[in-house]
């Protein structure tokens, strides 16, 4: 990026929008990028919140492989495995199992 935009605001202000860019994990510059170009800001994952994400999207993804196995094989056969990653998702996003 080459322009630079000026923009003058009150103490007060100053100091609330540095607050909300430091909690949406963004630098100054980037949070009002995204505040004046789309209205809102892309908050930013922490390193913990990004691998659980990493982990749900890898159970998410067995129990598509799961639903496939279901089509072909029967549901019973695949009942004993589902449960097992339901279990590990619950743990993932700390919710308990409806059993």
């Amino acid at each position: 990026r080459d322009k630079k935009i000026n923009l003058y605001v009150t103490g007060l202000e100053e100091l609330a929008i540095k607050k909300r860019a430091e909690r949406a994990g963004l630098n100054l510059s980037d949070y009002c990028r995204q505040i004046v170009l789309t209205g809102q800001a892309q908050v930013r994952l922490t390193l913990s919140e990004n691998a659980t994400l990493n982990e749900v999207a890898k159970v998410g993804n067995n129990l598509n492989q799961i639903a496939h196995k279901a089509h072909a094989d029967g549901i019973r056969s695949i009942a004993v495995e589902a449960q097992r990653l339901l279990k590990q998702l619950s743990l993932l996003l700390d919710k308990p199992v409806v059993e």
